[in-house]
């Protein structure tokens, strides 16, 4: 009441009035001499959206004065929704209400105020909002729709882009003519670019359709380009097990385990609700690091292996598009990197190979008067092992003295300061073989992502986790490296026919996350 007061009083007055006398004004400050606050900002444009959502919700199907909300809303000065978006404003809550017949009544109040030409924009959110509620269309409806896809698509083919397509295709969805999306995919010349909304629409109705074959061909599809699995095109492949006793909940299991795909904790949920209704034990468990021993059914996990052949082509695949390809050039030079090669032809192989500057940033603190990374170097050099420490060169001055000693017990490249480290640290290990490990809490993801093949980046991810060396430092500053995870991360049958799925949690947003590869939680799950 203090801060409406502040607003309609004289600033002066309420300048040489303490708190006290202020509150004294209340009593001789009637309502009816208080002006109405004008409203501004983020307080216009929530008062906008609370006009337009109470009529959507109150309005019948009788009568609409479309005219009178738009004045109601645009009354409202500086709010975001104006003379400009409010067609579009009006058809979204519309939509999201899923009030098919205002979203009718409105757009043709819209094409009778345009001379039935309505913008490309509000075309395309009219034809989303008939999607969300596609299961009330009549047969009228569906002619309409088809009749305006189709046109689109003939007018605009020569600016189609991901956006236009994706709403022309959900379109045909909704219509018995939902075949002709593919083939409006392959004409419209963007078939790369294609969302993972446009192909969704098409699997969901292609399983309405019971069409088990072509979903899950546009499934491996959607999955090569996008590397996601959405979690409506499961649960529409359980509604369909439902009612086909030809189709078998273990599909999606078996994707799973052939992508090697690890899905969100909201995805497991689904998988484990539908599966218990089936009558099948699904149990959340966790899997014991040292020796892939799930903890709920004792059952050993499947260990990574990859074979000599395996390993040579990854060698080859990642010297070529990752060591040698433009990206190692945006960063360091040429010369830089034919100094690097003659180094390891000269000093490889190696046992381990230490991403020094990765290491001294993530633990920057002294392990009792030592860096951690002299403790480390340290750890190796007892044990006999040939070690080769990759740093930038201002590593030298974060070491200080401590670099004498590495220096003398070790090999050491140091690459300029502006130069990525990863890519010399990775090409060390495999230049050395396969037996080499490398020491680095850093995934490699942007490696991984360079190798465009799915086979060798599975390779890769592989190799990685079998030979990637952890850290931990404990109590008292007891350093402790970790061996690799050997066992399998990835959704597996055992012989006995019990499949073990891991899963990630959904973490807020800056929360803690583990500094490494390995899944949250798995799923026990007991045919």
């Amino acid at each position: 009441m203090c801060s409406l007061i502040r607003k309609h009083l004289p600033w002066n007055l309420l300048k040489v009035v303490s708190p006290r006398q202020t509150q004294r004004l209340l009593s001789v400050v009637t309502p009816d001499i208080i002006e109405p606050r004008k409203v501004k900002g983020r307080f216009a444009s929530e008062e906008q959206k609370r006009i337009i959502a109470e009529f959507v919700t109150k309005s019948s199907s009788t009568f609409i004065d479309w005219n009178e909300l738009k004045s109601s809303v645009l009354s409202i000065n500086r709010g975001y929704i104006n003379e400009k978006n409010i067609n579009g404003c009006i058809l979204e809550a519309c939509s999201q209400q899923k009030r098919s017949d205002l979203v009718k009544s409105f757009m043709k109040y819209v094409k009778e105020c345009s001379n039935g030409k309505p913008n490309l924009a509000l075309e395309l959110l009219y034809i989303r909002s008939w999607y969300k509620s596609r299961e009330e269309l009549t047969d009228d409806d569906q002619y309409e729709i088809q009749t305006s896809c189709q046109s689109l698509f003939k007018n605009n083919l020569h600016l189609m882009n991901p956006v236009l397509l994706e709403a022309i295709v959900m379109g045909l969805c909704c219509t018995p003519l939902w075949r002709d999306s593919l083939e409006f995919i392959k004409a419209s010349k963007i078939e790369n670019d294609i969302t993972v909304n446009t192909l969704t629409c098409i699997i969901l109705r292609a399983f309405e359709e019971s069409e088990m074959d072509l979903g899950w061909t546009l499934i491996h599809n959607l999955f090569n380009r996008h590397r996601i699995l959405p979690l409506e095109i499961v649960a529409a492949w359980f509604s369909l097990c439902e009612k086909n006793v030809n189709c078998s909940y273990r599909r999606v299991l078996e994707f799973l385990r052939d992508n090697e795909y690890i899905i969100r904790e909201d995805l497991a949920e689904l998988i484990r609700n539908k599966i218990k209704q089936s009558g099948i034990k699904a149990t959340t468990t966790m899997v014991y690091h040292h020796n892939g021993k799930c903890k709920n059914c004792n059952q050993v996990l499947k260990n990574v292996d990859i074979t000599d052949s395996e390993f040579k082509m990854l060698q080859e695949c990642f010297l070529s598009n990752v060591m040698v390809g433009k990206n190692i050039f945006n960063n360091s030079s040429p010369q830089e990197l034919n100094d690097f090669k003659d180094f390891i032809e000269i000093t490889a192989p190696y046992d381990v190979v230490v991403d020094g500057l990765n290491l001294a940033y993530a633990y920057r603190g002294k392990v009792g008067n030592h860096s951690i990374t002299k403790v480390i170097m340290k750890n190796f050099i007892a044990k006999k092992l040939k070690v080769l420490l990759i740093g930038r060169k201002h590593l030298v001055k974060m070491l200080g003295k401590e670099f004498d000693f590495i220096k003398k017990n070790a090999h050491i490249f140091f690459t300029n300061d502006l130069s990525k480290d990863d890519p010399f640290v990775l090409y060390a290990a495999m230049y050395s073989g396969i037996n080499t490990q490398i020491l680095t809490r850093d995934l490699m993801r942007s490696h991984k992502f360079l190798l465009e093949d799915v086979h060798m980046k599975s390779i890769f991810q592989k190799w990685l986790q079998i030979h990637r060396l952890g850290l931990k430092i404990r109590p008292g500053d007891e350093v402790m490296i970790k061996e690799p995870i050997k066992h399998l991360q990835a959704t597996q049958e055992s012989e006995n026919g019990i499949w073990h799925m891991p899963y990630q949690e959904i973490k807020e947003r800056g929360s803690w996350s583990k500094p490494d590869s390995s899944p949250d939680k798995w799923m026990c799950i007991q045919i």
